[in-house]
């Protein structure tokens, strides 16, 4: 499995990595990720997408875990286009809070984590759940935008 990680969305959803710079946010996630094994098996590949530049006294030697800054996009746009570069997206996983991106990682076949689902998974020796269903919002959202298109017909 390969995991992208939407890096800021994890980074400020919890407490773990609330303390500190910017940069030292994005250590912590970092060495969260290569300590705990949030991905489960060594085997399964980790992409660290953050918003932005790195900086220039940024430099980020993780192992296993590839780190990408999205430099003149945003994030969403960077994960969009990685998913789309797969040949089987349903060896993926998403790790997001984000509703828009977890509907459209989704309809491409690639499974969805929540932030919380993520790190609790750090936390419990790597075991991972992933969302195979939709939340309530997300179908409530897809609902009405599907309301929308059939009243234009």
């Amino acid at each position: 499995m390969h995991y992208f990680v939407d890096g800021y969305n994890v980074v400020y959803c919890s407490d773990l990595f609330s303390a500190g710079t910017v940069r030292v946010r994005r250590e912590k996630l970092l060495r969260f990720i290569e300590e705990k094994k949030p991905q489960g098996s060594a085997r399964n590949r980790v992409t660290v997408v953050f918003d932005g530049r790195p900086g220039a006294a940024a430099f980020f030697p993780h192992g296993a875990v590839q780190v990408v800054f999205s430099c003149g996009h945003d994030a969403d746009k960077v994960l969009k286009d990685r998913v789309d570069a797969l040949s089987n997206p349903r060896e993926a996983v998403m790790v997001t809070n984000d509703k828009a991106i977890q509907r459209w990682v989704r309809a491409r076949g690639v499974h969805v984590m929540s932030c919380a689902q993520f790190l609790s998974a750090g936390m419990t020796g790597g075991s991972r759940r992933i969302s195979r269903t939709l939340d309530s919002e997300s179908v409530r959202s897809i609902n009405e935008e599907l309301r929308k298109i059939w009243k234009l017909k």
